[in-house]
């Protein structure tokens, strides 16, 4: 990358994510590198929008990106936006109801006698999970 003079390119390789970083090494900056370098700034920090933690339910919250994890879910039906939480291997289960673990693919069901089911969006990879209303049982 090629930058005006006095500009240097510095990598910051601590944090989740290493990003550029842009110094200023010479004080005599003009009007429109100025307002360059504050554009490359802005977009380079942004790095996309953070997730919603409203959009999902605070049972699952912990659980988010934490495979091996366990979800008791306190109410159903719920769907979990994978965009917002990443449940791939964690453990979700409706009180009598039985549970499952999320896959990793989508387009996926799973479902026991006892009534519980888990369904793994295709090309979203939302999770829902459902449960009858009545009590427990072999259906």
């Amino acid at each position: 990358m090629s930058l005006p003079v006095g500009l240097k390119l510095m990598t910051r390789a601590s944090g989740p994510e290493p990003r550029s970083v842009i110094v200023v090494m010479m004080a005599g900056i003009t009007r429109t590198a100025w307002a360059v370098l504050s554009m490359v700034v802005a977009v380079t920090a942004c790095g996309g929008s953070a997730p919603d933690p409203s959009a999902v339910p605070p049972e699952f919250r912990a659980a988010c990106g934490h495979p091996g994890a366990h979800v008791a879910v306190r109410h159903v039906p719920v769907t979990v936006p994978h965009a917002e939480c990443d449940l791939t291997g964690v453990a979700i289960s409706y009180g009598a109801y039985g549970g499952a673990t999320v896959p990793r693919q989508g387009g996926v069901g799973i479902a026991n006698s006892f009534g519980f089911t888990l369904t793994v969006a295709a090309g979203s990879l939302d999770v829902t999970i459902t449960a009858p209303s009545g009590p427990p049982g072999n259906l």
